[in-house]
């Protein structure tokens, strides 16, 4: 009876365990649902007003698109090992799949995508819990509600490019690599985490680079500390090679996997955009400007906010602590402080910068962020029990921090998402919303009723991303299943050189110039002079808007 009962206690205590654990990961899920539901509608009710929804699709959302719709009409005639093949060689796999899902469950609209990122976003979270659970469910709460404050999450849903996405991705991944000891973890655990490294490497294939230079240097960090803590190199040096293959070889397979079949394309576009085209896409700003661009300067303040001062503060403070604590512990924080260093300067010290190539460094900096919080509190936890201080104490001043921290940032998120202005990553005015929408709109109901002057598909000529984007023009005639093949002659140096180009289409699409950043020299104007006294050219469209005219002309009229 003694053993019975015995049994009976313990099933009780395993099925307590086993309810409580349940309930706390329902709570965090349905938590986590909930805010990123508030954050995808706030959001997108945005973009309809000021940004991308508000206008047809744009650049580089609509790239992805137009993959996506020609991927579809292709889809219904091939195999799935052939559909599946072609998706491998486009662009961005990962954001032409998003945009098929998105596309497919809104057949009519282009808000579906952006909704699939919302789930991203709702990934996102978990994966933060993932991280952080074993801390108290009003800890990982916090976390949750405070990483949703910050507006790099907000843009993520509001841009169907896969930038943001694969920062957030890149930031878990660069997380779960240092977060604990990789010697310690078993084969299976490694391996896994290479599987998850190389996932996240694919979601943006031009960044390949970059991203196996993030996660190689933050698992060597971790692993040459990992050596050290257990006794120096020579002793370790078996556990540490073999850590090493269970790591690399599942990243470089999966990587293989995904990005091997358009290597050769992805790497010509990165020779074409960093080194053909760099004097186009270049800032001109000094070294010290550009290294201070993702952290206090316009890219930084943007993305972040006020998050990147408070993330600072943690970190100092995650510092400090284990400066009190010890070797191990000061070891620990800085392989995290070093894999947010080398996220940072990877895209400081490139030339091209722009907002969505510091992505890389957001998402690893707000995973920082969450651990450094998490593991402050475990210092001043066993801080606190070396001075002394009983158990009881202990637990009521860190739940009081706990509850405080909680409450100081759902007062946040409701004072910024809830009812306060949501930014987007792609603002526009009410002039520019007009502009796009009323040329983009009837320059393809001029386009689909042209016959082309000889027989085979109609050949257009861009000038200019601005007011219509070329690739809109080829969704709509990819969607509407017309033949249309559109050149994009906006990176060439001068007017003589683009205006050559351009009288190798047989309509040809022309804007003035406007004060702009887009690529490509200002000469619109130039190019319209040329036209209107071009032989064997006729002007069959004008339209004129307040900040801009866009001029269109037919070969042979």
């Amino acid at each position: 009876m003694r053993v019975t009962g015995q049994v009976v206690a313990t099933e009780n205590r395993v099925g307590t365990t086993n309810q409580s654990a349940w309930l706390r990961i329902s709570f965090l899920v349905i938590l986590a649902a909930g805010i990123t539901a508030i954050v995808a509608t706030r959001s997108l009710e945005a973009s309809r007003l000021h940004s991308r929804l508000s206008v047809p699709p744009l650049y580089d959302d609509v790239s992805y698109f137009l993959d996506a719709v020609r991927w579809m009409n292709a889809a219904s005639e091939q195999s799935i090992f052939a559909s599946a093949w072609s998706l491998l060689h486009d662009h961005a796999p990962f954001s032409t799949l998003v945009a098929v899902i998105g596309l497919g469950l809104f057949p009519g609209s282009f808000i579906g995508p952006y909704l699939v990122h919302a789930v991203i976003v709702f990934a996102f979270l978990l994966g933060i819990v993932w991280l952080v659970w074993r801390r108290p469910v009003l800890e990982i709460a916090a976390c949750l509600i405070a990483v949703l404050c910050v507006p790099v999450l907000w843009h993520t849903v509001t841009e169907a490019r896969p930038d943001l996405p694969s920062g957030l991705a890149i930031g878990l991944a660069a997380g779960a690599i240092v977060h604990r000891s990789v010697l310690d973890r078993s084969a299976r655990a490694l391996a896994a985490l290479g599987v998850g490294c190389g996932l996240a490497v694919s979601i943006k294939p031009t960044s390949f680079f970059a991203v196996l230079a993030l996660f190689g240097g933050a698992f060597a960090i971790r692993l040459f500390v990992d050596c050290i803590e257990a006794g120096g190199l020579r002793i370790s040096i078996r556990r540490a090679v073999g850590a090493l293959l269970w790591f690399v070889l599942p990243l470089i397979a999966t990587t293989a996997a995904l990005i091997g079949p358009a290597l050769v394309e992805t790497v010509t576009y990165i020779l074409t955009v960093f080194v053909g085209q760099r004097d186009l896409w270049t800032t001109g700003e000094s070294f010290w400007a550009g290294l201070l661009r993702f952290s206090v300067g316009g890219e930084g303040q943007f993305g972040l906010h006020y998050w990147f001062a408070i993330g600072l503060g943690l970190m100092l403070l995650r510092l400090v602590l284990a400066a009190v604590h010890g070797k191990a512990a000061l070891l620990d924080a800085v392989v995290l402080l070093a894999a947010v260093l080398i996220a940072y300067a990877i895209p400081s010290v490139a030339e091209l910068k722009t907002y969505y190539f510091g992505a890389m460094f957001y998402g690893v900096f707000i995973v920082a962020m969450v651990l450094n919080g998490c593991t402050s509190l475990v210092l001043i936890e066993a801080l606190l029990t070396r001075f002394g201080l009983g158990s009881g104490v202990r637990i009521y001043m860190l739940t009081a921090v706990r509850v405080l921290a909680l409450a100081l940032v759902a007062q946040l998120f409701v004072w910024h998402v809830v009812i306060g202005e949501i930014s987007t990553a792609t603002p526009l005015s009410a002039q520019q919303q007009e502009s796009i929408r009323l040329a983009t709109e009837r320059l393809w109901s001029l386009l689909r009723d042209i016959k082309p002057e000889k027989p085979g598909p109609l050949t257009v000529g861009f000038s200019s991303p601005y007011p219509v984007t070329s690739a809109t023009i080829q969704l709509y005639a990819a969607q509407a299943k017309t033949n249309l093949v559109i050149r994009n002659e906006l990176y060439h140096r001068t007017a003589q050189a683009t205006g050559d180009a351009l009288l190798q289409s047989e309509i040809l699409v022309l804007s003035s110039s406007i004060p702009h950043t887009l690529v490509g020299p200002r000469v619109g104007d130039e190019l319209i002079a040329r036209l209107n006294t071009e032989k064997g050219f006729c002007s069959i469209e004008t339209q004129t808007f307040p900040d801009v005219t866009l001029q269109v002309y037919r070969r042979g009229c």
